[in-house]
This record gives C-alpha cells, structure tokens and sequence, in this order.
C-alpha cells in the first residue's frame, strides 16, 4: 500500500510563502473598520428583530437595516479595501521585479 499523501520533507506547502495580511496602517485601520461596520450593522438588525421574536410577524424593519447597510456602507468599505490590498500587492510585486 502507498502512501500518496506522504511527498517526504518537501512540499508544496512549504514553498508557497504564508500569507500574512499586509503590515501597511491604512489597510489595518480599513480592515478593522470594516469588521466594525459589519458587528455595527448585524447588531443593529438584531435589536431590531428582538420585539418580534415571540410574534408571528417578521422583522421587516431588521431585514431592511441590514440590507441596507451591508449594500450602502459595507459594500463601499469592503471595495476600498479590495483596491487597497490589490495596490499594495501590485507596490509588492513591482518591487520585486525592478532592478537594483
């Protein structure tokens, strides 16, 4: 029986370089408001919800905060971050690649 799993002490795993998030502040500060605006918003819809949890009717008010604000202020923060993680890899690889 072989073992296809087992490729001894090299592997591809280790050759790919960890990924780490990028160290650079403005990344962080977008990053970590985006994770803020998210909880924000989820538990504005949850406050929201919490009077209809016993009753029939549906939170119509929460589902629409949370739209709302995962499409209106999420969305936009999450694309600002995008571009900003997509510039810095592009800094990164040009780096790399320009001559010393």
């Amino acid at each position: 029986m072989t073992n296809d799993g087992d490729k001894g002490d090299h592997s591809p795993v280790h050759d790919r370089q960890t990924h780490d998030a990028p160290a650079s502040p403005r990344i962080t500060l977008v990053r970590s408001a985006l994770h803020a605006v998210i909880a924000v918003i989820a538990l504005a819809a949850l406050a929201t919800s919490i009077p209809h949890w016993g009753s029939d009717n549906f939170p119509v008010l929460s589902l629409v905060i949370y739209v709302a604000g995962m499409v209106f202020i999420a969305m936009p923060l999450c694309l600002c971050y995008e571009a900003l993680l997509k510039s810095y890899t592009e800094q990164q690889q040009m780096r790399r690649t320009s001559p010393t």
